[in-house]
Parts: structure tokens; C-alpha cells; sequence
């Protein structure tokens, strides 16, 4: 009776180490791929600062991302699309810590408070419509989403807004470009819940397919 509980215990410990170990893989494998995607995009970021899009590429793809939800899901749009990329960067980098991440946030749309922006487009002239990719904070865009829409000219342009969220859908983000973009066509917005982002590559083409963009 002794040697079978002992049988089973080293049985019941063996199985709990695989799990961990595949645990811990997955999230090794996780952090690795988000490695080189945010390493690719940066890489095309840069590109697209100075790229001038030909007459059958005029389709620019720009994301803000904290989380990494936002960059997943314009990447899908760049692969969609064909268009090119350029990522927002704050020129002072938010928190990585979500509490502190998400204090400054709620602090900077209460003092209406403009981020700087580290990158510029040079070339946004070259492009008819913009795709873009944010996360809801406060129900409402980032304010450097915000300082880049109001630094630059989107007049005669297309954009198209998605926002990935936690449940409060898009907010009132729609609206704030609108008023930001007076000029500018915005058409229907696409939200997509966080946690359905790394599965969410066909709700973005069907999105894209219904807005008429790859047209």
C-alpha cells in the first residue's frame, strides 16, 4: 500500500512539473515573438517616415500601443491591406507598470495634457487613408494619439479608427476624432476586447473588406 501511494505521488508531481514547465515555455515563446514583432515594426516605422507610397499603396497604417494589442492588430491591418506602418512613440515612455500606466493617463486627458511625440511623418501627404490603431483609455483615444492628429493635416483623408479595449468598446474615441479631423472621412470604427486580439485577424479583414479600404 505504501510503494502504490508512493507510485502516485511521484506520478501526480511529474505531471504538475510538465504543466509549469509548458507554462513557462509558452510564456518564454509569448515574450520572444512580442520581441520581434515590436523589433519589425519599429524597423518599418522608421522606413515610413520618409517612404513615399506609389499610386497603388496609398494606405498607411498608425498605431499607439502599450500593451502590445494595438501594434498586433495593425499588423494584421498592414498584412491586409499591403499598406505601410509607423508607429506613435511618446517621446517620454509610459509606465510599464499598468496602475501608474493608467494614473498618468487619467492625469493628462484631466489637464488636457499634449505628450511629445519622438517620431514625425514627413510624407503624410503621400497617403489617402490612415488606419488607425489605438487602445480606449478613459473611453476616449490616448492624448498622444490626440497630439498627433491635432500636428498634423488629415483634410481630404480617410481614416479608419480601431480601438481595443476592455469592454467599453470605442467609447467616445469616434466623436473625439471627428471633432479633431473636421476634415477628414471617418468611417465605421472597429472594436476589438483585448483578450480577443490574437484571434481577431479575420474580424479585422471582414472590417476592412466592409469600409471599402482595400478597394
Amino acid at each position: 500500500m505504501t510503494k502504490t501511494l508512493k507510485t502516485i505521488t511521484l506520478l501526480l508531481a511529474s505531471l504538475v512539473l510538465f504543466s509549469c514547465g509548458n507554462q513557462a515555455n509558452a510564456q518564454n515563446n509569448t515574450t520572444e515573438n512580442a520581441n520581434i514583432m515590436t523589433a519589425e515594426y519599429k524597423e518599418n516605422s522608421a522606413n515610413a517616415i520618409n517612404i513615399a507610397a506609389d499610386d497603388n499603396n496609398k494606405i498607411l497604417i498608425v498605431y499607439f500601443s502599450w500593451s502590445g494589442n494595438s501594434r498586433t492588430l495593425a499588423g494584421y491591418a498592414r498584412d491586409i491591406t499591403g499598406g505601410d506602418i509607423f508607429e506613435i512613440v511618446p517621446a517620454q515612455p509610459y509606465p510599464s507598470q499598468y496602475r501608474e500606466a493608467t494614473q498618468q493617463a487619467r492625469e493628462e486627458l484631466d489637464n488636457n495634457y499634449l505628450p511629445a511625440i519622438r517620431n514625425q511623418i514627413n510624407n503624410l501627404s503621400s497617403y489617402d487613408t490612415i488606419i488607425l490603431v489605438y487602445p480606449i483609455w478613459w473611453g476616449t483615444i490616448p492624448q498622444v494619439v490626440k497630439r498627433f492628429l491635432q500636428d498634423n493635416d488629415f483634410s481630404g483623408k480617410t481614416i479608419a479608427p480601431i480601438g481595443t479595449h476592455g469592454g467599453s468598446r470605442l467609447g467616445r474615441s469616434l466623436t473625439d476624432i471627428r471633432a479633431l479631423c473636421p476634415n477628414s472621412t471617418i468611417t465605421e470604427g472597429l472594436d476589438v476586447r483585448s483578450g480577443n486580439v490574437s484571434g481577431a485577424r479575420n474580424t479585422v479583414r471582414d472590417w476592412i473588406d466592409k469600409v471599402g479600404i482595400n478597394k
